[in-house]
């Protein structure tokens, strides 16, 4: 009870801690690759590491990583593995995998751009794994939002991001800094 007197909250505190931890993982990643010189293919796969392990783990010099969707931390490699194969069997249903040239065994590649493998996984996890994936559901835009990285230097032709989990839908201005006064937050809505 003294802990309350003073203003002190264990679960906001847990709470803020489980954000910051979330917020530094670098491991448990669902990631969409591309070859740049056939845009027509798409390749998904999973890390329960760093994502740079996987950017140059190919002996292709034309691989690169497009995306990558951050499963929350602490989440089982067994369970990583079983949400890559949820994703596999879901684009099976509409988009051809690419079966090894030696082996005849189905590969991470399907036929399908790498853009719409994109919107299309981003959708799928949301829908199956939100209580997996780093994610939130954005009520003003009525859209679920995974924490993301994107290879900004293939999709914008900048310098390519810190292998890090980032908000990148674009977030609206919480409707609040629109009133007098702003929103009470420490931001610069009402100047």
């Amino acid at each position: 009870m003294a802990g309350r007197a003073f203003g002190f909250d264990y679960k906001e505190e847990w709470l803020e801690n489980e954000r910051l931890r979330q917020e530094n993982s670098k491991e448990n990643w669902i990631y969409i690759g591309t070859d740049v010189q056939r845009p027509d293919m798409a390749k998904i796969g999973l890390t329960t590491g760093s994502l740079g392990t996987r950017a140059s783990g190919s002996q292709n010099p034309f691989y690169t990583l497009l995306c990558a969707f951050k499963i929350k931390a602490g989440v089982k490699k067994e369970q990583v593995k079983h949400i890559e194969d949820s994703v596999k069997v879901f684009l099976n249903q509409s988009y051809q995998c690419i079966n090894h040239e030696g082996s005849g065994r189905e590969s991470e590649w399907f036929y399908v751009s790498p853009y719409e493998m994109r919107g299309i996984v981003h959708d799928y996890l949301y829908e199956n794994f939100s209580w997996e994936m780093y994610c939130y559901h954005c009520h003003i835009r009525d859209i679920g939002v995974i924490y993301s990285w994107e290879n900004a230097a293939l999709l914008q032709n900048t310098r390519r991001a810190p292998y890090q989990a980032n908000d990148l839908s674009s977030p609206p201005v919480d409707p609040d800094c629109y009133m007098p006064g702003g929103c009470g937050r420490d931001c610069d809505c009402w100047d």
